[in-house]
C-alpha cells in the first residue's frame, strides 16, 4: 500500500473513531434527557394524581360536611373552586399522560383510558352527592344519610380510592423503573465509552506501530543504503519491501545502482572483449593463412600427383608409337600396339575424368543423370559379375530409388575393387533399410583392414595404404574419394569401419530420394 494510502487510512480510522464517539455521546445525551424528561412526566404525573386525590377527598368532605351541618354561606363557591381544581388536575393528567404517549409510545394508552373512566366515576359521584345535598330540609334525612353512607363507604372508600391509589402507585412505580432504567443506561454508556477508548488507544497504538514500521524503518533502511551506494559500494542493494513511495524509491535507487554497476562492467569488459576480438581475429587469419598454404599445398600436390599418374600411360603412349614407327612391321603388330595405346588413353581418359568429378563435387557442382535404380538389383548384377562368389545378405526384395545409375555402379565396383585387391577372400554384400526413406549398402571383407590413421586419410586424393602398393601396383588412390563424392553429391555417407572378427567394412548410407546439389 501507498504511503498516503496508509496515511489517508489511518486518518479515516481516526475521523471514523472521532465521528463514532461524537455519535456515541450525542445518543448517550438523547438517552439521558430522554430518562430525565420521562422520570420528570412520571414525577408530575404523580404530583398530580395526589393532587387530584387531596382535592376529590376535599370535595366528598364538603358534600358530607353540608350533609351533616348545613350549608355555610361560602359553601356552593368553594365545591365549585374544588370542581374545578379537580377538573384541571384531570385535564392536567391526560396532558402529561398525551405528553409520555409522545415520548414513549402507546404504552400509556391504558393511563389515558384508565384517566377516563376514572374522570367517568368522579362526575357520576359529584352528581350523586349534589342530588343529595340539594333536596329541600323536610326531605327523608335517614334516607339521604343511608344513600350518603352507601355512597362514601361503596363508592368512594372502596372503588374510587382504590382507582385513585392505584393510579398513583402505579405512577411511582412507573417513576421508580424508569430510574432502574436509566440508571442501566448509564451504566451501558459507560461500558461503551471505556470500550470506544479502549478501541481508539488500540487503534492509535496500532497505527503508531504501523506507522514505524512502514515510514520510519523504512527511511532508516533508505539513508543507510543511500550511504553504502554514495561511497561506491554498487553492490549493495536497499531491502525495502512493499508498495508505497518509499520502497518505489529503493528500487528506484537500486536499479540506479544496477545500471551503473553494469556500464562499469561493461567499461571493464569492453577491453576484455575488444582483446579477445583482436585474439580471435588474430587466430582467424592465422587459420585462413595455414588453409590458405594447405590449398596451396594440396595445389601442387594435385599438380604432382596429377602429372605423375599422367606421366605413366602419356609414356606408354610415346613409346607405342616409337615402337610402331620404327621400320616395318605386320599389320598385326600395328594392331597390338594401337591397342596398348588405346588402353593408356582410356585409363588417362578416367582418370582425368575422376579428378574434374571429385573437383565438380568440392565445388558444388557435380552433375548426375537421376532416374529410377534397384539397388538391390544393382548389386546382384555387380555380385555374379565377379570372378569370386560373393553372396548378397539382405532381408528386401527391391531397394529402389532415385539416383544416377553408372554413378552408382562406379561405387559399388570400387568398393568391390577395394575389397577384392586389398582385403581378403570372404567378401560380401549387405543391403538394409535402416527407415523409410534410407538404405544402408555395405562391402565387408576379411582382410587385414586398416588402421584409424588410415582410414581417416582413405578419403584423401592419391592416398594408399601402407601395403596399398605392396598388394596392388595399380591403383592410383582415387577410389575412395570418387566414391565419397559421387555418394555425398546424392545426399549420402560413406564410412569405413572395423569387421566384427577382422577385416574392413564400407558403408554407404543412402536417402531413396536425396536431396541434390546439381543435377542434370
Amino acid at each position: 500500500m501507498k504511503l498516503i494510502g496508509k496515511l489517508r487510512l489511518f486518518f479515516i480510522l481516526m475521523l471514523a473513531l472521532a465521528l463514532s464517539g461524537a455519535a456515541l455521546s450525542v445518543w448517550s445525551a438523547r438517552q439521558a434527557g430522554f430518562f430525565l424528561e420521562r422520570i420528570n412526566l412520571a414525577h408530575k404525573v404523580y404530583e398530580a394524581n395526589l393532587q387530584l386525590s387531596n382535592h376529590t377527598y376535599q370535595l366528598f368532605k364538603q358534600f358530607g360536611d353540608t350533609l351533616i351541618v348545613g350549608e355555610p354561606a361560602t359553601g356552593p363557591n368553594e365545591k365549585a373552586m374544588l370542581i374545578s381544581k379537580i377538573r384541571g388536575d384531570i385535564d392536567r393528567i391526560r396532558l402529561l399522560i398525551g405528553q409520555e404517549i409522545e415520548l414513549v409510545g402507546d404504552e400509556e394508552i391504558p393511563e389515558l383510558e384508565e384517566l377516563s373512566n376514572l374522570e367517568v366515576q368522579i362526575e357520576t359521584l359529584f352528581r350523586e352527592l349534589s342530588e343529595i345535598t340539594l333536596q329541600p330540609s323536610g326531605a327523608d334525612i335517614a334516607g339521604n344519610w343511608g344513600r350518603l353512607s352507601r355512597i362514601l363507604d361503596g363508592d368512594i372508600d372502596k372503588d374510587f380510592r382504590a382507582r385513585i391509589e392505584a393510579a398513583v402507585a402505579e405512577e411511582a412505580e412507573e417513576a421508580r423503573e424508569t430510574h432502574i432504567l436509566a440508571q442501566e443506561r448509564l451504566l451501558l454508556f459507560q461500558g461503551l465509552s471505556a470500550v470506544f477508548a479502549a478501541i481508539a488507544a488500540f487503534t492509535a497504538l496500532l497505527g503508531f506501530v504501523a506507522l514505524r514500521r512502514g515510514v520510519h524503518r523504512p527511511i532508516v533502511q533508505l539513508n543507510e543504503g543511500a550511504r553504502q551506494l554514495s561511497s561506491g559500494d554498487l553492490s549493495h542493494r536497499i531491502d525495502v519491501r512493499g508498495r508505497d513511495e518509499i520502497a518505489e524509491l529503493a528500487d528506484v535507487l537500486n536499479q540506479l545502482a544496477e545500471r551503473v554497476e553494469a556500464r562499469e562492467r561493461h567499461l571493464t569488459t569492453s577491453n576484455e572483449d575488444l582483446e579477445q576480438k583482436v585474439a580471435d581475429r588474430t587466430a582467424r587469419l592465422e587459420h585462413l593463412l595455414r588453409d590458405s598454404q594447405k590449398a596451396e599445398n594440396n595445389r601442387k600436390r594435385l599438380m604432382a600427383d596429377v602429372s605423375h599418374e599422367l606421366r605413366t600411360p602419356l609414356t606408354i603412349i610415346r613409346g607405342e608409337a616409337d615402337i610402331a614407327l620404327r621400320g616395318s612391321k605386320q599389320p598385326e603388330d600395328y594392331r597390338e600396339a594401337l591397342a596398348r595405346v588405346r588402353e593408356a588413353a582410356t585409363h588417362t581418359a578416367r582418370l582425368v575424368d575422376d579428378l574434374l568429378f571429385v573437383a565438380r563435387s568440392e565445388s558444388g557442382e557435380a552433375k548426375l543423370t537421376m532416374r529410377e535404380v534397384d539397388l538391390l538389383q544393382m548389386a546382384n548384377d555387380l555380385a555374379d559379375e565377379n570372378e569370386r562368389a560373393i553372396p548378397v545378405l539382405t532381408s528386401l526384395t527391391a531397394a529402389p530409388m532415385q539416383g544416377d545409375q553408372d554413378r552408382l555402379r562406379q561405387v559399388l565396383l570400387i568398393l568391390l575393387d577395394n575389397a577384392r585387391h586389398y582385403g581378403g577372400k570372404a567378401i560380401e554384400i549387405q543391403l538394409h533399410r535402416d527407415s523409410a526413406n534410407t538404405y544402408s549398402l555395405t562391402v565387408a571383407d576379411d582382410g587385414p583392414g586398416m588402421t584409424e590413421e588410415e582410414k581417416r586419410q582413405a578419403f584423401d586424393r592419391f592416398f594408399r595404404g601402407s601395403d596399398a602398393a605392396r598388394r596392388y601396383d595399380l591403383g592410383t588412390g582415387l577410389g575412395l574419394p570418387v566414391a565419397r563424392s559421387i555418394i555425398q553429391a546424392h545426399g549420402g555417407e560413406i564410412s569405413l569401419d572395423d569387421r566384427p572378427g577382422g577385416g574392413l567394412m564400407a558403408t554407404v548410407t543412402l536417402p531413396a530420394k536425396p536431396l541434390l546439389r546439381a543435377v542434370s
